[in-house]
């Protein structure tokens, strides 16, 4: 897995945003889709955010980072982890929206432990109205999974 061995040395820091912790119970991201048979090597993350008065659209920024087992911290990952800003709705109601990314599996005998970051505009036309950002938390009834209630805080591929 390339990125593995560039993660091992880069020292990639998410983008500094000034944001806010989540106070909202509807605002949260979990990881929803985690190495299935159907996606091998996938890792999903759903975002929830809800209205906010004043700001018609809500935009996420969805990224992943890797656990370094050595350094006992999380890092970026610093390829193909990183979704770019998207709009997820325009801030009538509560909304979800997500993304998977799909990495190659690991060598035999090793393993990844992923999780998402989730940075979140409430946008006024380029106005930036309010921000937040979410780390991938588990127990979430997520809506679009009603049948598989997959909600986890982490993905751990391992071959």
């Amino acid at each position: 897995m390339p990125f593995l061995i560039g993660a091992a040395v880069a020292l990639l820091a998410p983008a500094a945003v000034a944001a806010k912790p989540p106070t909202h119970p509807d605002l949260w991201a979990t990881v929803n889709v985690c190495d299935t048979p159907t996606r091998p090597g996938g890792v999903g993350v759903r975002v929830s955010i809800p209205r906010e008065r004043g700001a018609p659209q809500q935009w996420a920024r969805i990224h992943l980072q890797w656990f370094d087992a050595t350094k006992l911290a999380w890092r970026a990952v610093p390829s193909g982890g990183d979704a770019g800003w998207t709009r997820i709705g325009i801030g009538r109601r509560l909304v979800e929206g997500g993304t998977t990314f799909t990495f190659a599996p690991p060598a035999v005998g090793m393993r990844i432990v992923l999780r998402g970051v989730v940075d979140i505009e409430w946008r006024d036309g380029k106005d930036v109205v309010d921000r937040a950002r979410v780390r991938t938390t588990d127990g979430h009834a997520v809506a679009a999974d009603v049948h598989r209630r997959v909600s986890r805080s982490s993905c751990e591929i391992k071959r």
